[in-house]
């Protein structure tokens, strides 16, 4: 059974400052727009998708949770803001169903990571794909 891609937000106009000179921020809701997956991994034939770009949102908040609450909290919290929830728990259920050997379970949390932590990297190498938090500069 394949899932949705999560729907992200589409970037809200830049606030800016009033007559005043203070900064006023709307949280007024943007359209839902689809979110561009690639598979990961697979647990038998079901593929666990994750987004082909990083947004800078997901980069943040996991980097937060990980400052907040240490690197195991915050690699699981990572891996199921990349995942998305409902493979998130699907991954959990095989593991605690012992679908998947903790090792299996490892490799899988590790795959996130290392497409999490190493999109700088790859970006650098001007490699496109998953991972990349945003398209290369363009040349001057």
């Amino acid at each position: 059974m394949t899932t949705r891609a999560p729907k992200t937000r589409t970037a809200p106009v830049p606030a800016t400052p009033e007559d005043d000179g203070v900064l006023r921020l709307s949280t007024a809701s943007t359209p839902a727009v689809d979110e561009a997956r690639e598979p990961l991994f697979y647990i038998d034939d079901e593929p666990f998708t994750v987004p082909k770009l990083i947004s800078p949102r997901i980069v943040y908040l996991g980097i937060d949770k990980m400052r907040r609450d240490g690197p195991l909290f915050g690699s699981m919290y990572v891996a199921e803001l990349v995942l998305g929830t409902d493979q998130y728990q699907r991954l959990l259920a095989h593991y605690e169903a012992n679908d998947i050997t903790e090792d299996q379970f490892d490799q899988a949390i590790k795959l996130i990571s290392n497409l999490f932590f190493d999109q700088d990297k790859r970006a650098a190498r001007g490699e496109d794909g998953a991972g990349k938090a945003s398209d290369a500069s363009p040349a001057t």
